[in-house]
């Protein structure tokens, strides 16, 4: 087999569609009937890549005696701004009776009060099947 078929980074840097379930594992619908949707970036690409980088490097500094302490709550916020920046659009996300127009600004607020979004968020970004060519067929 080539492994070039099982490259993840150009479809990763393309992004896939994850349908939201509720946090008994239903589907999210709007009201049309059709799945509320994040479209993501995958763990390997270009974007991800970047912002995990800075996020060890943080670390790194902070283990090296820089006299930055790395806490819990500054590992949840890279972790809520890098799910931000890997979110490229959304289908169908209504907060508060409002629908919710895409930024990168929104979908931090939006992780940041939906856990159990930002958990789906992390096993879909970091699932490099959805990023896959077998991943596309249907």
């Amino acid at each position: 087999m080539d492994l070039s078929a099982l490259d993840t980074s150009e479809l990763a840097n393309l992004g896939a569609i994850l349908e939201l379930r509720d946090p008994a594992g239903n589907p999210v619908l709007q009201d049309d009937g059709s799945p509320v949707t994040l479209t993501l970036l995958g763990e390997d690409s270009e974007v991800v890549t970047k912002v995990n980088n800075h996020n060890a490097n943080q670390y790194l500094r902070g283990a090296s005696g820089s006299g930055q302490t790395v806490t819990v709550e500054m590992s949840r916020t890279n972790e809520i701004n890098k799910f931000a920046a890997a979110t490229t659009g959304w289908s169908g996300v209504v907060v508060d009776g409002e629908a919710l127009k895409f930024s990168v600004e929104a979908a931090k607020a939006l992780y940041r009060r939906f856990p159990w979004i930002r958990d789906q968020v992390r096993v879909f970004v970091g699932d490099r099947a959805n990023f896959t060519k077998a991943s596309r067929k249907s």
